[in-house]
């Protein structure tokens, strides 16, 4: 199993840090998004969410099911229908369900959100709705963890990059697998805006 796992971080290694050129190629745009989806399914099994207390499902604060793993995407699929496939899915032992949502309240039952680029201007006060609550964020949205995102995937010198905002994820109070984090440019607080 460690060989497996070691398999898999090489190959999310090589194909952030040795991609092909994305300008030279048509399908560069679908080579992005299935690399970037690739990396949020990474992320979500290599993430920690605070297991649920003692209270039952209906009555705890964030709706936490800890059979399903709730991805919403806010705004549309940033990456092109190559998330659909993680549907069913599993992940920290639990199923993945993949929702559209399309305003901030709907939100509050995610266990992580993909904000798509169309709602860049909604951005600080989803923020401000998520503040203590244990959801994990993610984007393509240039700049998304200065911020103040948890995850942002981009592309720099025909590379995908990953930048994590280590301040919000703690404050989140979710984990991070120290694998992923070595993989991650890390968002300091000076960063941050």
């Amino acid at each position: 199993m460690a060989k497996s796992l070691a398999a898999k971080l090489f190959l999310i290694i090589l194909s952030i840090c040795c991609g092909r050129s994305l300008a030279a190629d048509a399908t560069a745009p679908l080579y992005e998004q299935k690399i970037k989806a690739g990396l949020v399914y990474n992320l979500i099994k290599y993430t920690e969410w605070p297991k649920p207390t003692l209270t039952p499902p209906n009555q705890n604060k964030n709706n936490y099911n800890p059979t399903t793993l709730k991805i919403c995407l806010f705004g549309g699929d940033p990456f092109e229908g190559y998330l659909t496939p993680l549907q069913g899915r599993t992940a920290q032992q639990a199923v993945i369900s993949i929702i559209k949502v399309t305003s901030i309240p709907e939100t509050e039952t995610c266990n992580a959100i993909i904000i798509h680029n169309s709602e860049r201007e909604q951005l600080q006060n989803l923020f401000a709705f998520l503040q203590g609550k244990n959801i994990l964020t993610i984007s393509d949205i240039e700049k998304f963890a200065e911020l103040g995102g948890m995850i942002g995937l981009g592309r720099q010198d025909e590379k995908v990059t990953l930048e994590i905002n280590k301040n919000a994820v703690d404050n989140a109070k979710l984990i991070i697998d120290a694998r992923m984090l070595k993989l991650a440019k890390l968002i300091t607080k000076e960063d941050a805006k």
